[in-house]
């Protein structure tokens, strides 16, 4: 991941939750499920990267437009989606997610 963001593949830092932790805080249930923050910390955007994943035309499109609404300033225009994909593996203890 460290190269793909010096090669400019990634517009920004990235979060790797390794233990765990912040996916649950944050309720992530499925994979993938994606969540935005504008510059201020707020989550702005939070769900499926495009309508289908399995359709490589579609590019991570809802995405693209709440992370291109965050880089004008302005409010982004659709700042939830449903997020679809296979259930999140907890290796934590094997526990739930605790907003289920």
């Amino acid at each position: 991941m460290d190269k793909r963001v010096v090669a400019g593949e990634m517009a920004s830092h990235y979060l790797r939750d390794k233990d765990q932790m912040v996916s649950k805080d944050w309720g992530a249930k499925v994979t993938p499920d994606v969540f935005v923050l504008d510059g201020s910390g707020t989550l702005v955007y939070r769900g499926a990267p495009d309508a289908d994943h399995e359709v490589p035309e579609q590019n991570a499109q809802w995405l693209r437009d709440a992370l291109d609404d965050v880089l004008a300033g302005h409010r982004v225009r659709r700042s939830w989606t449903r997020s679809l994909g296979c259930s999140v593996k907890w290796k934590i203890n094997d526990q739930p997610n605790p907003h289920e």
